[in-house]
């Protein structure tokens, strides 16, 4: 399986040190680089993340500032990476995989890697057998508290689009087009989790495909056969599955207008 990993270390050449490193496994999905640890919970919030690869000194919020606020159980895996030795007990404390000093060599850090990827694997295969012998659904986590915006990966960096210019989302294969006016994000999701997470005062699932920001819809008109249609306020049109329908509130006129 695919390892998702997300970088975290306010250096720049220090992230592209790694980047370079963990082109030479195979299966590795950078799905997040974070300048931060304040842009990292953010991500972490919203993303499946399997590896953590986490810097300690860093603005605003430090790398155990990150552990901490995560919390038990939803932390992933974690290797600091770091120019301080000084931290190395308390990072085992909080139960990090390991703990690789800067400047560290290639050998160093792949082997630190697939100790990771090793522990990875490992709760992988427990969490697998937790479900089959149980044989129900997974749990769910509790639900974090909302965002104000979405973070979205965009190459080497992450960028944070705001609900407010969202005006609706589509489901893509394996990923998300996030349609913000004249902008379209990516986003590796399914539409399903994603739509958990949002706001639902303010987004409507209206279609299998389709998520809508309900303050952007403009137009609601029912269509033959129980489908319905919503016009966005820069005059997309959209169609409304019967099985949303509801959602929308749409009472008998053919059109009302919002």
């Amino acid at each position: 399986m695919t390892l998702r990993v997300a970088i975290v270390d306010d250096e720049e050449h220090a992230r592209e040190a790694i980047r370079i490193l963990l082109q030479r496994r195979e299966g590795v999905e950078i799905v997040a680089e974070c300048r931060n640890g304040a842009e990292a919970l953010e991500v972490l919030q919203w993303m499946t993340v399997d590896l953590l690869l986490l810097d300690v000194q860093m603005p605003a919020v430090d790398g155990f500032g990150v552990i901490h606020s995560l919390g038990a159980g939803r932390v992933p895996p974690t290797v600091f990476v770091t120019a301080f030795d000084d931290y190395a007990l308390r990072a085992f404390e909080v139960g990090a995989v390991d703990y690789v000093l800067k400047p560290f060599d290639e050998a160093r850090f792949l082997a630190a890697f697939d100790r990771a990827r090793l522990r990875v694997d490992e709760r992988r295969t427990a969490q697998w057998a937790r479900r089959l012998l149980a044989a129900t659904a997974e749990r769910s986590q509790p639900a974090a508290a909302p965002l104000p915006r979405l973070p979205v990966p965009d190459g080497k960096r992450v960028t944070f689009v705001s609900f407010d210019e969202i005006d609706w989302i589509q489901a893509a294969d394996q990923y998300v087009i996030v349609h913000a006016g004249a902008r379209e994000h990516l986003l590796r999701e399914s539409l399903e989790r994603l739509e958990k997470k949002l706001p639902g005062e303010r987004f409507v699932r209206i279609h299998r495909s389709h998520v809508v920001n309900v303050a952007k819809v403009r137009e609601v008109a029912r269509l033959a056969k129980g489908d319905a249609e919503v016009t966005l306020a820069d005059g997309r049109r959209l169609r409304v599955s019967r099985r949303y329908r509801r959602r929308l509130a749409i009472s008998s006129p053919k059109t009302e207008r919002l």
